[in-house]
Formats: C-alpha cells, structure tokens, sequence
C-alpha cells in the first residue's frame, strides 16, 4: 500500500502522510537490518564449509547469528563507527515495530498475533542494537548468544514454574518458525512492501529473495525452539541454545548439513531482499 495513494479517511495514510521524516527512518532501520542477516548468513555458510571438510579452518570462527555478525563488523576497519550506526538503525527499526503494533487496524485473532510478534520484534532488535552499543564501546567485548540462552534457561528452570515457561519459549519459537516458512511457501512476502515503480523483473526477483528469505529464517527460528523444547522435556538447560549453537548441532549431521546451508542461503537471501528493498517499505497496520 502506497502511502501516495492512500484515502484521506484511512489514518495509517494520514500518519505516513503527515510524518514522512518516520518512515524514511524506518526503513533506514529496515536496510540495517537487511545488512545483519546478509552477514549472519555468511557466517551460517562458513559452519557448513568447516562441518563438510572444505574449509580447513580449526579455530571456531565468529558466531553464527545475528550477534557474530555485529562482532564481525565491529571488528572491521572502522568498526566502532559502523556499530553505532547499525545501533542506532536497530533501535529505529524496533521504534518502527512498535509504532506498527499500535496503529489502529482490525481487531481479529490474527491481527492481535500480528501486534504481538512486532512487539516480540521490537524487543530482539533493541536487544540487538544494545549489544552493538556494548561492541562499539569495546570490540573485545563477547556477547556470546548461545551461553545467554544456556544461562537464561537454566536460571529460568531453578525456579518453580520455570521448566514450562522454557517448553512455552520453545512452543512459541517453533510456532513462529512454521509461520515464517508458510509465508514464504504462500509467496506472502511483500505485504509491507509498494512494488510500484518495479520493473516485473525485478519485482520477480523481489518476490523470491523475500519467499527463500522467510523459509531461511523460520528454520533458524524453529529449531532454536526445538532445542529449547528439547531442554524442557530433558530438564537440561544445556540443551538450549541460540542460533549459532543450533546451527553447529545441525551440522554434526549428515541431514543437517543441507538444513544449514539452507538457512545461510535464506538468511543471505533475506538480507538482500531487505537491502534492494527498503525504499518501497511501507507503514502497514496489523
């Protein structure tokens, strides 16, 4: 939905309208974001080449996620600048998640899950965005994503009540994973984007980096709920982990080889379509 062709009577239009200087900077945050999953695919795919033998490399590498890319970058030339603006990019995407949950829109099921998950959104991207802040201050600092999911777990699991709430994360977690990967299937993947102005092939082009991205991203996400429920059903916190400790699990597998390489894959293909993209992102309500 083009903000420019919006009715007068619509008030997600009017917000667009009368704030234009706001979605300019969501979708600076949206391009941000794009550049972290093309980063943290490219780590994916370096678990792979190591676990199947073609790269020789016996030191464990940066870590397979979202935060081993910002440590990546930080480490660059340059790389304390760079993370305060990827930090300040992250906090602007998840102020655009939750401007996005409280937009006014319909009030079914699936539209307060839809509020829900832009919350959910918002908070893993400040998280994010905290973490670059942590790096540009120090790049020898070591926000480890795995072992805060292991200790989380396991601080959440010495209490009463705890071990559900893990199984919960875990349900919850492989349930987003399964929408994500519908969406792809369903080719739902430009439902907050205008492709007017696209040439069809690019618009093509659009459509299936977005549809790969989406099945990339809910594996990642499914399994790290499946681990989480794993831990649960154990009562080990062990077994919980994030997504760089999932993705070298899978790798120990001759199966979950090619489940790795498909995740690096989409979530490369998800930070491209998010980077050609950013400038047709639009202010949609849920």
């Amino acid at each position: 939905m083009s903000s420019s062709h919006v009715m007068p009577s619509n008030p997600v239009g009017r917000l667009a309208g009368e704030h234009p200087g706001f979605v300019k900077l969501g979708r600076v945050g949206w391009l941000v974001k794009g550049i972290v999953y093309l980063v943290a695919g490219a780590l994916a795919l370096v678990v792979a080449a190591k676990a199947s033998g073609w790269s020789t490399t016996t030191s464990p590498g940066k870590e397979a996620s979202p935060t081993g890319a910002l440590e990546t970058i930080a480490h660059m030339s340059g790389g304390a600048a760079l993370m305060w603006l990827l930090a300040v990019g992250m906090f602007l995407y998840a102020a655009w998640r939750v401007i996005t949950a409280l937009l006014p829109g319909g009030h079914g099921t699936m539209s307060w899950v839809k509020r829900a998950g832009y919350l959910v959104s918002a908070v893993i991207y400040s998280t994010f965005a905290a973490t670059a802040v942590t790096l540009a201050r120090s790049a020898h600092s070591d926000p480890n994503g795995n072992t805060k999911v292991t200790l989380l777990s396991a601080r959440l699991m010495a209490h009463s009540g705890g071990r559900i709430l893990v199984g919960a994360a875990g349900v919850i977690a492989v349930a987003a994973g399964v929408y994500r990967i519908a969406k792809g299937v369903r080719n739902d993947v430009t439902d907050e984007l205008s492709l007017a102005g696209m040439s069809s092939e690019r618009r093509r082009l659009t459509v299936m980096l977005g549809r790969i991205g989406e099945i990339g991203r809910g594996l990642g996400i499914g399994f790290i709920g499946f681990f989480l429920l794993r831990a649960a059903v154990t009562y080990d916190a062990n077994e919980a982990t994030g997504l760089d400790g999932a993705l070298r699990r899978l790798a120990a597998q001759p199966w979950g080889l090619v489940v790795v390489v498909v995740i690096g894959i989409g979530f490369v293909a998800y930070g491209v379509f998010c980077a050609t993209s950013f400038t047709h992102r639009e202010l949609q309500a849920p």
